[in-house]
């Protein structure tokens, strides 16, 4: 399968997990586009500032990689210095949150997995 950029939906999700401000969401592959677990991947853009709220995992283990940008990831109320390069695990029964303290954009590629 190949999806080109234009196929993909993007919309902006405001205040996500009850965070701040606003995150650019591209979808980039869906449930059902893969038959080995990958529920989702996503091309995020998180505004400066914008946080996406700190919320549990029960059923989806999901992997953050930090494209561009500076900021906080937020696990199990610790928090962790991420920048580019860096990437995160949040594994089922665990919490995690995003903050952008930088003052440019932040680009995370995100997948998620059963």
């Amino acid at each position: 399968m190949i999806r080109r950029k234009d196929e993909m939906n993007e919309r902006p999700i405001e205040n996500c997990h009850e965070g701040t401000g606003v995150l650019m969401c591209r979808t980039v592959l869906k449930g059902g586009d893969s038959e080995v677990g990958i529920r989702f991947m996503h091309d995020d853009i998180l505004e400066p500032g914008a946080t996406i709220g700190e919320h549990p995992h029960e059923g989806t283990e999901e992997i953050y990689f930090v494209v561009e940008g500076q900021g906080m990831m937020v696990m199990d109320g610790r928090r962790f210095p991420i920048g580019p390069g860096d990437v995160s695990l949040v594994e089922r029964g665990h919490t995690h949150g995003i903050v952008n303290s930088d003052e440019a954009p932040m680009r995370l590629l995100v997948i998620g997995v059963k």
